[in-house]
């Protein structure tokens, strides 16, 4: 029997709320707990920013930017001395994380090596230190307008996820081949612990790290006959990616595995705590308590957070526990970014910088919007923006944009191995076949996490919804009321047996992409799921008139058509430009499944006059 992504999310959310449990899966990584931090100083120059007003203290700006998720990339002394493949630069330099498109900032005691904003310390239960990936490093950004540079949180990222694992891949295998290279690498790790048989341990430990991260390029690589830009600045195939580290890795078979072929942008994150569901496709529901922490933890899943399902011990086995789960992933972070965001709001349009809007070109494209586009993108007041929400679910095959991510999440399948006659949500759900859904495996991974750990997840799922008693009974009526309402508009869910393909083309029944309230629209550019309109000025052109090719990762702004420069950056320091052309037809002068531009006709039949101003309007939202 075929399984549907929906329903699993749904029944997890409902299932895991009434559980109780003991011990942390992960301890709390609190810098006021740690002692005695080597604060470094900064590799390279530091850009000077300007913050917008979006209810964040600088304290809760940089708990975002630091706070860790659980995510363990390579030990944290590895990541800091670590040069580039091709020169003595270290690997964490300004210009070199800038080429790739990350945020370096100032050190500090959260930050001691100086990384960009996202790259986060993690403390594992021995009291190593990893670095890893969080929140921030994928939703926060910048935008340049005649020199002065504009830090917006919560903004979808220009960074290159793909190249940065490239790079850190030949970095390492540099590393571990070149005798100069590694005893550089080797000093400065070990410091007054340097000996030669140190070193040679070292060494060890590297090189097995070293593969175990060429093995995750290699399961996430796409064919040669991809473009190299397909995936790189400001896209990335998420959910391939956290599908095939549930069935490669924490399975436990390298070739259980999806192309990951579905690059999308990176969405912008104000609003998320308070809609009904997240994801493009609406496929998670944000269900109060264990729904921001499952979707979350299924997140870090994708992010180095280390999940694996093992075979339980004998003695587990004996009363029926067939599998046991462990991951990095730390649950009380996760619940302290999520309150993070809940309080985020979207960025206003700054007008002592920007061009001024224009009142009167604004007011009338107030009521084109009102025609052309509140039905599915409803106005909220910047005093409404705490406020839930439910989304508007768009069947994929009316709304006619590129259909491969929706399609991918519910059909590609992936084998269950050891998960085989196992229930698929582990208390509930039906049992698992020899195949099913690959995303319903990381899916029972996060469920065996918050079993495994129930307190924990309880008190990190609570975290948002505040302290106060009152206030939370308050909040949790207001979720179960709006989730009420949600059930009752529900789009018809997908055919647990509908065929991949109808009529010879993929079977879009049943799928949907999310729409939202567009406050803060204009600073996250490019535009629709998978970025492949460049400006809000060209969402509004007929489809076949749109822009088949531009500039991607060039950080300077157009207030005009409220996008980005369509050219190429400059290039940073000794390194090459950190953008890349986008392409919606592939070398045989066809769209590229995956880059469609199409679809979203809304708007698109007006004059150019009346464009003008729906994009005027747009700004002030």
């Amino acid at each position: 029997m075929k399984y549907s992504l929906r329903p699993s999310l749904i029944a997890l959310s409902t299932m895991t709320l009434g559980v109780t449990g003991c011990s942390s899966l992960m301890l709390n990584n609190s810098f006021s707990e740690v002692d005695d931090i080597q604060v470094l100083e900064p590799s390279g120059s530091i850009d000077q920013r300007v913050s917008l007003d979006q209810a964040w203290d600088k304290t809760t700006k940089e708990n975002f930017w630091f706070t860790s998720q659980g995510s363990q990339i390579i030990p944290y002394s590895w990541f800091t001395w670590l040069e580039v493949a091709d020169s003595e630069d270290l690997f964490r330099s300004s210009e070199h994380m800038s080429y790739l498109g990350y945020l370096p900032v100032q050190p500090s005691q959260k930050n001691p090596a100086g990384l960009p904003i996202g790259f986060a310390m993690n403390t594992d239960k021995q009291g190593d230190a990893w670095v890893g990936m969080t929140c921030a490093a994928c939703h926060t950004n910048q935008l340049d307008y005649k020199g002065t540079k504009f830090l917006i949180e919560g903004a979808p990222t220009l960074a290159n996820f793909v190249l940065f694992f490239d790079r850190l891949t030949e970095a390492m295998n540099a590393t571990n081949s070149n005798d100069e290279k590694f005893t550089r690498f080797a000093k400065n790790v070990l410091a007054d612990d340097y000996s030669i048989q140190h070193a040679m341990q070292l060494r060890q430990s590297f090189t097995n790290m070293a593969i175990q991260i060429a093995q995750r390029q290699h399961v996430n690589a796409l064919p040669k006959s991809y473009p190299e830009s397909f995936t790189s600045y400001a896209r990335l195939d998420a959910f391939g990616n956290i599908q095939n580290q549930g069935t490669a890795f924490a399975l436990h078979d390298l070739s259980n595995k999806n192309i990951p072929n579905a690059p999308v942008s990176y969405p912008f994150l104000w609003g998320t705590h308070q809609s009904d569901v997240v994801q493009w496709n609406a496929s998670a529901p944000n269900t109060p308590v264990v729904g921001p922490l499952s979707r979350n933890i299924g997140e870090v899943v994708g992010v180095f957070g280390g999940l694996s399902i093992d075979k339980a011990p004998w003695w587990k086995r004996l009363i029926g526990i067939k599998t046991s789960y462990s991951s990095s992933v730390d649950m009380i972070g996760l619940g302290q970014l999520e309150t993070s965001v809940k309080a985020l709001r979207s960025p206003q349009w700054p007008q002592n910088y920007l061009p001024p809007i224009n009142t009167q070109k604004a007011a009338a494209g107030s009521i084109l919007y009102q025609a052309q586009c509140s039905g599915c993108h409803q106005v909220m007041t910047r005093e409404q923006e705490k406020d839930l929400y439910i989304a508007v679910k768009t069947p994929v095959g009316e709304i006619g944009t590129d259909p491969i991510t929706a399609w991918n999440a519910e059909f590609h399948e992936a084998k269950t191995l050891i998960l085989e006659g196992q229930k698929q949500l582990i208390l509930a759900g039906d049992k698992f076949e020899a195949e099913a859904d690959a995303i319903s495996i990381p899916v029972n991974g996060v469920v065996g996490l918050i079993l495994k750990e129930p307190k924990t997840a309880l008190k990190a799922g609570l975290m948002p919804l505040g302290s106060d008693s009152k206030e939370r009974r308050k909040s949790l009526k207001e979720y179960a009321k709006m989730h009420a309402q949600a059930r009752d508009a529900i789009q018809q869910p997908v055919d647990d047996n509908a065929p991949y393909m109808k009529n010879g083309e993929l079977n879009l029944d049943g799928l949907v992409y999310k729409a939202r309230p567009l406050n803060g629209i204009w600073a996250t550019a490019p535009y629709m799921h998978n970025g492949s309109i460049a400006n809000l000025w060209e969402t509004l052109q007929k489809p076949e008139d749109r822009q088949t090719s531009f500039w991607v990762g060039n950080r300077n702004f157009d207030p005009q058509v409220v996008g980005y420069v369509n050219q190429q950056a400059e290039p940073i320091g000794n390194y090459p430009s950190p953008s890349s052309k986008f392409n919606v037809l592939d070398s045989k002068g066809n769209i590229a499944m995956g880059n469609s531009n199409l679809g979203h006709n809304y708007g698109t039949d007006l004059t150019d006059e009346e464009k003008w101003q729906l994009v005027e309007y747009m700004k002030t939202l």
